[in-house]
């Protein structure tokens, strides 16, 4: 039985890492004259809008049974990207990336906890080697920074842990539900969470915008929410999860190239230690997690959860 073509999970799946790259680095920018939450706000807007109006050209327009499987939403990326957007504002987009780099670590021990799935010991060393470098990431010798930026890697760290948790929670929801359906409900369900807190946490909703921050508004709306989680979508429908994880290393990469160039960021010797650190346990994960599920199909006794 031939296995089917790997070309177009592969350009989608690296479509979607430059996508997110550079939505990151278009948030920061925007944050410099909007507020973390109006941001998201407008970002989920334009989000859940582009998806609306391509499922309804497409011929499957949303549905209200759809919103069921939107709940993951709550997820990512209301909670998720909610906090990472504030941390973000504390913290360089090369950083952000970097941190959300542990993402594939994080879901590891999450399975274990949550589904039962018991990692062998290279999984664990490999996610301990990940929290290692995350606080080699946040270290700063600076002491007058170093609240801020303590609290900036918190918020994204749990952000982390929401995007985690949507990762295990998606698994289920997948496999009846195609992925344009998925990621639409999953943006309108963000999208009615995020204005509600919008509008609790705001005393008049008014916001004075130039072009430029509309722009940056619209497009980060687009390469960060709604392009790539479309096309990482297709990636998981067509190709392995573990296969499919081995990319998500490459989005702090680009992040901190694409940072490099148009924001003038630089990171310190350790932090670039602690961003290694995390990369090699971001590339190793996956290979050490498809070990062990081939030692379980060769083994007769495995127990499978």
């Amino acid at each position: 039985m031939r296995s089917p073509p790997l070309f177009l999970p592969l350009l989608c799946g690296t479509l979607a890492t430059v996508s997110w790259s550079i939505g990151n680095v278009l948030s920061k920018a925007a944050l410099c004259c909007i507020d973390p939450l109006s941001l998201l706000t407008g970002q989920l807007a334009v989000s859940a809008a582009s998806l609306t109006l391509l499922s309804i050209w497409s011929g499957a327009p949303p549905r209200l049974g759809d919103l069921r499987a939107g709940l993951p939403g709550i997820l990512q990326p209301a909670l998720a990207s909610g906090l990472s957007i504030f941390g973000l504002s504390m913290l360089p987009a090369s950083l952000e990336a970097m941190l959300f780099a542990v993402e594939p670590p994080m879901v590891i021990l999450l399975a274990w906890l949550i589904l039962g799935e018991i990692p062998n010991r290279a999984i664990i060393f490999l996610c301990l080697l990940a929290f290692a470098g995350v606080g080699l990431l946040s270290w700063t010798s600076e002491f007058g920074a170093s609240a801020t930026r303590g609290l900036g890697v918190a918020l994204v760290l749990a952000g982390v842990l929401f995007a985690s948790l949507y990762s295990i929670a998606v698994r289920v929801v997948s496999q009846s539900v195609n992925a344009l359906r998925l990621t639409t409900a999953s943006q309108l369900v963000a999208f009615s969470v995020i204005v509600f807190a919008w509008i609790g946490a705001r005393r008049l909703p008014t916001l004075s915008l130039l072009i430029g921050d509309i722009v940056l508004v619209v497009g980060s709306g687009l390469l960060l929410l709604s392009i790539p989680f479309l096309l990482y979508g297709i990636t998981l429908q067509r190709m392995s999860t573990t296969a499919a994880a081995m990319m998500l290393p490459l989005v702090p990469v680009f992040t901190s190239i694409f940072a490099s160039i148009f924001l003038q960021e630089t990171l310190t010797a350790t932090q670039w230690l602690g961003a290694a650190t995390v990369l090699v346990s971001a590339l190793g994960t996956p290979v050490a997690l498809r070990s062990q599920l081939h030692r379980s199909e060769v083994s007769p006794h495995s127990s499978r959860t």
